[in-house]
């Protein structure tokens, strides 16, 4: 461990001592990948250095494909401009039909549990609505863009129960939800309720935090917006293989430290039979394929762990390189009540901005993590991390209705 890494565990942890959440980079960390010889940013143009890097640290070495091709490669910018492809405005049949499924599971004295269990969609019966679902899951997330929005549901007509039974019932329609937590929640509450950011188990989404750039341990993850902040909360979400494409063409040696391991920390959260950590690189490539991982949250202070070495400068650097330009290429949106919005977390980044809560407006989404069967192949140590949700020994999954 070098004496810069020293510094910069020393500083983490002073930040958490003093109540900030200490998720930026060590300013002495900054300095040092700035200043080093050689580096990079100051030879962009040296195409030539740049390609036998990436021959080196990640082509060769990996088989990674210098570039993405296909429609997950987009930009924020032309989304912007092009709603039509990724927003789709809910018909008054639509609505009809999702009104009725919810009455009819509600009517039927079902348990909401049941909506979480194998061939749940039967519970919540649609006709043209939920073969529209399907082949969006196909064309929209799995092999499509990985980003989709559906607008214009009334959801402030709608109670608890209501609008539990409706988020999950279309959530069956698309696979099926797992656990998000270490209380086996099948439904969770995306809302701010006092968690202290600074603790190194907390979850950011159970504060009013700025939650940066990540993805989920589940194939899809949905949120369902009920009420909106009194000010802040813009969510984002980028490709991951459009910042792929454009580390690979500038900064190729900082995508081969992505393409490396890095040990994420489970935050408590421990399956029987598993470590307090895993290891795994940002991107993989497997089965012609890159699958996309990462939680910088999950990063930064696994060194805490037994037998875990804390970030280096390198990884630092590529941790910031990512942060950056998914800024850059991000679609950014305020979401609406009523909004469902739907991301692949395989290859797609979100992210949600810091917010502010009042007596009249307090931000709460409903979300769930859904995996998917007929999915893209990974291997097998990352479909025990993404297919299953989050499993601990003796917790019973449950759908709470309100954020707990």
């Amino acid at each position: 461990m070098s004496e810069i890494e020293l510094e910069a565990i020393k500083y983490i942890e002073e930040q958490a001592k003093g109540g900030k959440w200490p998720i930026a980079t060590p300013p002495m960390i900054i300095e040092a990948y700035k200043n080093k010889p050689n580096n990079n940013n100051n030879n962009n143009n040296d195409n030539s250095l740049n390609q036998n890097l990436f021959n080196d640290n990640c082509s060769s070495l990996f088989g990674f494909p210098p570039k993405i091709e296909g429609p997950t490669a987009w930009f924020g910018q032309d989304f912007e401009q092009n709603e039509h492809k990724w927003i789709y405005h809910l018909t008054q049949n639509d609505i009809n039909e999702l009104k009725f499924a919810v009455q009819y599971f509600i009517n039927n004295n079902f348990e909401l549990k049941k909506l979480t269990e194998p061939n749940a969609k039967d519970l919540f019966p649609l006709k043209n609505f939920g073969q529209f679902l399907q082949s969006s899951k196909s064309n929209q997330l799995v092999n499509g863009p990985g980003i989709w929005l559906l607008r214009g549901f009334p959801i402030t007509q709608y109670n608890a129960i209501e609008r539990s039974v409706l988020f999950l019932g279309i959530g069956a329609h698309i696979g099926q939800p797992v656990s998000q937590n270490a209380k086996g929640h099948l439904l969770g509450h995306v809302k701010d309720i006092g968690h202290d950011p600074a603790h190194p188990d907390t979850r950011i989404y159970a504060t009013n935090q700025r939650q940066w750039f990540h993805s989920d341990e589940c194939d899809v993850v949905g949120l369902l917006c009920i009420q909106v902040s009194e000010q802040g909360g813009e969510s984002s979400v980028v490709s991951s293989h459009t910042i792929y494409n454009h580390l690979a063409e500038t900064r190729p040696d900082l995508l081969a430290i992505l393409c490396s391991q890095f040990f994420r920390d489970r935050k408590n959260e421990i399956p029987a039979g598993k470590l307090a950590y895993f290891a795994s690189p940002v991107y993989y490539n497997y089965s012609n394929r890159i699958i996309s991982f990462f939680d910088r949250n999950f990063l930064i202070r696994s060194h805490r762990l037994q037998g875990v070495k804390p970030l280096s400068v390198q990884q630092w650097e590529a941790l910031d390189a990512l942060e950056h330009f998914a800024n850059h290429f991000a679609l950014k949106m305020i979401l609406q009540p009523g909004d469902m919005q739907f991301v692949h977390n395989h290859s797609i980044f979100h992210a949600r901005e810091q917010y502010t809560d009042s007596d009249q407006k307090r931000r709460h989404l409903l979300r769930l993590w859904i995996s998917i069967s007929d999915h893209w192949e990974m291997p097998q140590e990352l479909r025990d991390e993404l297919r299953t949700g989050v499993l601990l020994s003796g917790i019973n999954p449950c759908v709470p209705l309100e954020a707990e």
